[in-house]
């Protein structure tokens, strides 16, 4: 089964990486790459968001670019940014059979020249309003779904209302409450140079 992960490079909002292991849960994301100065766990404002999910969803810790080349070496990578060669999300093609990830680099800058060359393709949200872009967290998780329907597809047995487990509602949130248990991954092999930390994380040691 093809793989989906993502890589998060450069994020400096610690609520922002949480969002993204939450995302990536949800997803069916097999990994999360923490490259740059992006923060990793164990942190009380990542698992603030994450509520947890930072314990299911296995992550690496990438803190230079070559670092981040490595680990993404034989993936495909889609790269989340605003750039004249990107296509929208209709436009965004797959390939069958290789493993995907989606990158995403931080807002002000965007993403450095050596990721976009690496880039396989170049994914661009609309932006129909006012505002220029969206936040990181927020993009990342649109595009994580995009990608896993073009990948997988999506079942009624993908929906949490369809699966036994007991629904968790308190008004419109959960207030941070979940149940059931983890979805099973495959676990993910670590590159040359990084291991696996406690967890089922990853981290480099150098």
């Amino acid at each position: 089964m093809q793989q989906l992960s993502v890589a998060a490079h450069n994020i400096r909002s610690m609520a922002n990486v949480g969002a993204l292991f939450r995302t990536c849960d949800g997803a069916g994301a097999s990994e999360l790459i923490l490259s740059g100065y992006t923060g990793t766990p164990p942190d009380r404002r990542i698992s603030k968001v994450a509520l947890g999910a930072e314990e299911h969803v296995p992550w690496v810790h990438a803190p230079a670019p070559a670092d981040l080349l490595q680990v993404l070496e034989d993936r495909f990578v889609v790269l989340l940014e605003q750039h004249p060669d990107a296509v929208p999300p209709a436009g965004l093609e797959l390939p069958a059979g290789r493993d995907v990830c989606i990158v995403a680099c931080e807002e002000l800058f965007g993403a450095e020249a050596q990721l976009i060359e690496r880039a396989d393709a170049i994914l661009e949200l609309p932006m129909r309003g006012r505002k220029e872009s969206l936040n990181v967290a927020m993009a990342t998780g649109i595009a994580l779904y995009l990608a896993a329907d073009l990948m997988w597809g999506t079942a009624d047995g993908d929906l949490a209302s369809r699966q036994d487990r007991p629904p968790v509602r308190d008004g419109v949130l959960t207030r941070g409450v979940t149940t059931g248990p983890a979805p099973h991954r495959e676990r993910v092999h670590a590159p040359a140079g990084v291991q696996r930390a406690p967890g089922g994380s990853q981290a480099d040691t150098r």
